[in-house]
């Protein structure tokens, strides 16, 4: 099977006791059925306390829930208790896989680093070169793509390219981005999923109208309405709107831009909305560069993706606002893209 990384994958290294932002606070720990089970034979001291914090949340899943705000099992240095005992392969899944976001395409697989982790959002950040992704095989038997994630490659390679001419302005490339996603989603909706490719190859940027306004407040008004994880996401929103926007590093846009975009779009490939989904990481790069004139770029990166990124429901939300509110669409990016 393929398996595709950003390049700086394998520099990743978890910062555990000495990470800011521990990913074993705020966050409920899911264990999976194995582990649960695993943890119900544990004998001694440890497996007793395993057994006394394991519940069932709302949704079904055995988990630890919070105590104090933190997983029962953080100890005072902010190490894992469990790793620390029993070894790394004895926690749950969720905890072994944190901060990949992992995803299975039939033939191969792409795995990024959640720039929530204050490791991986170093990584990100932490060179102004253009973010490239790289290939490798393993000996896993990988399964038949479907038709329309093989048509959707081609697009979004072509969107990286676009975004990687530094010859051009960051905003008029997320315009590309966008009207290049605009041209294949009319395909898309006509069922001519077999032009994309050709698409992807031939298409060339055009001039294009935007009309005046942008996004601005509003799109911080729709991000305060989702569900909230921490506190400070709605002081970061409330203080964005007040605070004037100051230039920021475009190379380091362009890379935020490109780790949203290696994400994202190929998941057209479950509900055919490959424009709502580039619109999204456009949104999220615009919202990120307005949010760093209150705290900085990378926790405002750290902040965004920690909130969204791990949130469904707050994912589908954008990406249905996109298409819903008058305020999001498709002329008001670009009007944003124009300034």
């Amino acid at each position: 099977m393929l398996i595709r990384v950003p390049d700086y994958y394998d520099r990743f290294r978890c910062l555990a006791g000495a990470c800011p932002h521990t990913c074993c606070e705020a966050w409920e720990v899911v264990i999976d059925g194995e582990t649960a089970a695993r943890y119900r034979k544990i004998p001694g001291p440890l497996g007793e306390k395993l057994r006394q914090a394991m519940a069932v949340d709302e949704e079904g899943d055995v988990c630890f829930p919070l105590s104090g705000g933190r997983c029962p099992f953080l100890d005072g240095e902010n190490l894992c208790e469990i790793h620390r005992e029993l070894g790394e392969e004895a926690t749950s899944v969720t905890c072994q896989e944190h901060p990949r976001f992992t995803e299975d395409y039939g033939s191969f697989r792409e795995i990024s680093l959640s720039a929530s982790c204050p490791a991986a959002n170093a990584l990100v950040l932490g060179s102004s070169q253009t973010l490239t992704f790289c290939t490798r095989e393993t000996a896993e038997d990988g399964e038949e793509s479907d038709p329309w994630t093989e048509a959707l490659l081609p697009v979004r390679e072509r969107m990286v390219t676009l975004l990687a001419d530094r010859s051009k302005r960051l905003r008029k490339r997320l315009a590309d981005v966008l009207l290049l996603a605009a041209a294949a989603q009319e395909l898309l909706d006509q069922e001519k999923i077999g032009k994309l490719p050709a698409l992807a190859s031939s298409w060339q940027p055009k001039p294009w109208a935007a009309e005046n306004g942008g996004i601005f407040p509003t799109v911080l008004h729709v991000l305060k309405g989702l569900d909230i994880l921490d506190p400070a996401w709605q002081t970061l929103l409330d203080r964005a709107e007040k605070t004037a926007p100051i230039p920021v590093s475009e190379d380091l846009l362009e890379r935020t831009a490109a780790y949203f975009i290696f994400r994202y779009p190929l998941k057209a490939v479950n509900d055919g909305d490959l424009l709502g989904r580039a619109a999204f990481c456009v949104l999220a790069v615009l919202t990120v560069e307005r949010a760093a004139a209150v705290c900085g770029l990378p926790e405002a990166l750290r902040q965004f993706s920690r909130e969204i990124e791990h949130s469904p429901e707050n994912l589908e939300a954008i990406q249905d606002a996109f298409w819903s509110h008058p305020g999001l669409q498709l002329p008001q990016l670009l009007g944003e893209l124009a300034r």
